[in-house]
């Protein structure tokens, strides 16, 4: 009986400070007013992609709008997103000491749907098709995306927010 308490007690210890580590969001500062910012590269659009909501890079180059749309604001290598840059370092270091709690294959979609987790994917990734992000009905659900490598996205691909998920705890972790 003793052994059954001890276990039970040490489960409820692990699972407590499991969800303590990964409830904690970084804070975006600035950088949380675009949809896309890369701080350290060019962004590219190849196709009829429409964002809605800012886009911008620190460094590098906007190429690809036509003929892509953006509904919003871009900002290329001024002050708006010289500050993002620094939010954007300060939530990815926020990020690195994360550790994962599932490592997936490079390929996301194609009808995938994932709950919330921190999600490990070990070389450069892409996305086809349909990410379906299940927030099981927790509105503060967090979906952390670790990938070492970059990451694109096919034509027509898409992510769908279910039961609860928000946007804003999706979070992209590329090195």
């Amino acid at each position: 009986m003793k052994k059954t308490r001890l276990f039970t007690l040490i489960s409820l210890i692990l699972l407590t400070l499991k969800s303590i580590g990964f409830s904690q969001a970084p804070n975006l500062g600035t950088s949380a007013n675009f949809t896309f910012f890369t701080a350290v590269g060019a962004f590219n659009n190849v196709g009829a992609s429409i964002i809605t909501g800012n886009v911008g890079t620190n460094v590098g180059a906007l190429n690809g709008f036509p003929p892509g749309i953006i509904i919003g604001q871009t900002h290329v290598a001024n002050a708006v997103s010289a500050q993002a840059a620094i939010d954007v370092d300060n939530a990815y270091m926020a990020l690195s000491p994360v550790t994962c709690g599932s490592t997936i294959g490079t390929t996301l979609g194609n009808g995938q749907l994932l709950t919330p987790n921190v999600y490990c994917l070990g070389a450069a990734s892409t996305l086809n098709g349909t990410l379906t992000l299940d927030g099981q009905g927790n509105p503060n659900a967090l979906f952390i995306f670790k990938i070492n490598g970059a990451f694109a996205t096919g034509g027509l691909s898409n992510i769908v927010l279910i039961n609860g998920a928000s946007w804003s705890n999706a979070y992209w972790h590329i090195n």
